[in-house]
């Protein structure tokens, strides 16, 4: 009798094993961090902005860095004209990895990683899908691409109005979509829109032709960008707005600024090499990130973007703030 009791323990103990693996397995609740996203660029991309803001010398943090000294696991890497690698052809006969493989190395340590077929002032389009779409294939954490600047070629008319155009046309977005099947999986188009782009009433409002809602039923996601400080007030309402014309399927993101382009430091007006632009004051750093994550946790809006590795190393006092918002809040969870 006793030999049997043990022989029933044994096997008991033996099939346990079996038994939690047949179960279901519950996916962990996911958290404020994995809905981050640094914007980020190559360093020093934005070393004349700094310099006309008093901060001299520039910044040499990389993306990578970036994301890992906020510990933001997804990044979008956006380039602009001077800052975009060499095509793949260009260097694949000389280098033992091209400029593109470079990079795409380096991000292997993240999560999830955009890369921008659009640049910095609408630069670049469709011409710099098909190296996209081939560095894709071989790094399976790139997941989407990014069209920043989507409004481009803005010119101020004789009435003060701007005017301008969306920086690809409907069949180079259909032609875009194409190309993207190719990578094998899911890929994601992810695209800037700034809060006074949809306000007619902003003086800072572009008349687009066509007009850019129309353009928006080719982007999964709309990232929501607030470019002056001032104008966070009304983030309320600027992403009500995007709800109301968006479509139904296209998520939205917030872009979180740490450095405001255009602002003015009344601080520094007396140094008479200061121009314009400053930190995001951290009244306004709280405003804007209490409310994202307001948003984030309703699930009005699906991500949040921060903006970006060259203002972390400057001695801002916006980057450690949102680094430490971040300690305290990334591991909160969703419910989702």
């Amino acid at each position: 009798m006793k030999i049997r009791k043990h022989n029933s323990l044994l096997l008991a103990l033996l099939l346990a094993p079996l038994a939690l693996l047949s179960q279901p397995q519950q996916k962990p609740s996911p958290t404020v961090r994995d809905h981050l996203w640094l914007f980020a660029c190559p360093p020093g991309g934005d070393a004349e902005y700094l310099e006309n803001a008093g901060y001299r010398g520039g910044s040499r943090m990389t993306p990578v860095e970036g994301a890992h000294w906020l510990e933001i696991p997804n990044l979008l890497f956006v380039t602009q004209n001077h800052t975009r690698p060499n095509a793949i052809w260009t260097e694949s006969k000389w280098k033992a990895k091209t400029s593109m493989e470079q990079w795409a190395i380096s991000f292997e340590s993240l999560k999830r990683v955009s890369w921008s077929a659009v640049g910095s002032s609408g630069s670049g389009g469709l011409k710099t899908l098909p190296d996209i779409v081939s560095i894709a294939k071989s790094y399976p954490n790139f997941t989407g691409i990014y069209l920043d600047d989507f409004v481009k070629d803005r010119i101020k008319q004789k009435d003060g109005k701007f005017a301008g155009r969306p920086a690809m046309s409907e069949e180079e977005l259909k032609a875009m979509r194409t190309q993207l099947t190719r990578v094998g999986r899911p890929m994601e188009v992810w695209t800037t829109i700034y809060a006074y782009d949809l306000d007619p009433q902003h003086p800072e409002y572009t008349q687009c032709e066509p007009p850019l809602v129309n353009s928006l039923k080719h982007f999964d996601v709309i990232v929501l960008w607030t470019w002056k400080s001032a104008d966070l007030k009304d983030l309320e309402k600027n992403l009500a707005r995007i709800e109301a014309v968006k479509p139904k399927e296209t998520k939205v993101a917030l872009g979180i600024y740490l450095w405001d382009y255009t602002g003015i430091d009344e601080k520094k007006q007396s140094d008479p090499a200061y121009r314009f632009g400053k930190p995001v004051p951290l009244d306004l750093m709280e405003l804007q990130c209490s409310q994202g994550l307001k948003w984030l946790k309703e699930g009005r809006v699906c991500d949040l973007v921060i903006l970006g590795n060259t203002h972390l190393d400057i001695g801002s006092p916006s980057a450690p703030w949102m680094r430490k918002w971040i300690k305290e809040h990334g591991s909160e969870k969703l419910d989702r």
